[in-house]
């Protein structure tokens, strides 16, 4: 092995273990999707017919308007709510601010099934149930919050998903505050900055990068929603409430053993994220012509 050769050889396990873990299953999903399984092993050649049902499929709209409310839900709640909370835990005169700190990240530790079977419990529709008792004791009626409407079942997907990652995001925040000099927030308090001004004007310029890294990951965590929405209703969603895509794809290939279809749906998903992160990444000025060159 000579010196030019060597870096090859040290990388050839990861692309091998790329090409047959990634590479090969995104072609066959390719390949599937324009066959239909009969039987146990078989499949039958059906042309574009699994795409024309995605554009006819009724769960598909209620899974979109899932996925994408369940987005735009946990990225606003989980850059707003750890961010002040970061700038709190970071002030000098905080107490117990390090307490606090292990306190929010605990749940970050919490497996997903866990969490999920706790919230279960604390949304089910018994009037004794926590939620249901605060409800009542503001005058409010009991509900069924897992199976009354959609909208009910994304803010349960969002509230449980914040406290699981609450504190893994303030820890992505607090270390990005702490990059930045106390001289900045000194010059502009002598300056007379408030502490708004000292916010817009010093902080978020501060922790841009960390805020756009979060921001990526809050996204494609939230279009790929699966354990939450699995564990909250047991797989079964009636009426498509808790219904995302990730979860419509399994049930598909696993519930329904429709392969085909199920390979159908990944390949227009995934169509749609590489377009996303393309106009993400321009948006974001890493490619030429992007707004933030």
């Amino acid at each position: 092995m000579t010196k030019r050769t060597a870096p090859y050889f040290f990388c050839l396990p990861f692309v091998i273990a790329f090409a047959v873990f990634v590479i090969y299953p995104m072609i066959d999903m390719f390949v599937r999707s324009f066959y239909k399984l009969e039987g146990i092993s078989t499949y039958r050649f059906v042309g574009l017919k699994n795409y024309e049902n995605f554009l006819s499929d009724p769960h598909i709209n209620n899974a979109i308007f899932t996925t994408f409310g369940f987005t735009a839900g946990i990225v606003v709640v989980n850059l707003v709510v750890p961010l002040l909370l970061a700038v709190l835990l970071n002030h000098k005169l905080t107490p117990f601010r390090n307490i606090f700190r292990g306190a929010f990240y605990i749940p970050a530790l919490t497996s997903v099934v866990v969490a999920g079977i706790y919230f279960r419990l604390f949304l089910a529709g018994n009037p004794d149930t926590p939620l249901n008792w605060l409800v009542r004791l503001f005058g409010g009626e009991a509900r069924e919050w897992l199976f009354d409407t959609k909208l009910t079942g994304i803010i349960a997907l969002v509230l449980t998903s914040t406290w699981r990652w609450l504190g893994l995001n303030i820890l992505y925040f607090l270390s990005a505050l702490q990059t930045i000099p106390r001289e900045l927030y000194e010059a502009a308090q002598v300056d007379g900055a408030n502490a708004v001004q000292r916010f817009f004007k010093i902080t978020l310029p501060g922790i841009k990068p960390i805020l756009i890294f979060v921001t990526t990951l809050l996204t494609y965590g939230g279009l790929r929603m699966f354990g939450e929405s699995y564990v909250l209703w047991n797989g079964s969603t009636p009426g498509d409430i808790g219904l995302t895509i990730v979860l419509y794809i399994y049930r598909t290939a696993f519930t329904h053993f429709d392969m085909g279809y199920a390979s159908a749906i990944s390949v227009v998903f995934f169509l749609f994220l590489m377009i996303l992160n393309v106009i993400y990444i321009r948006a974001m000025g890493f490619l030429k012509g992007g707004s933030g060159r």
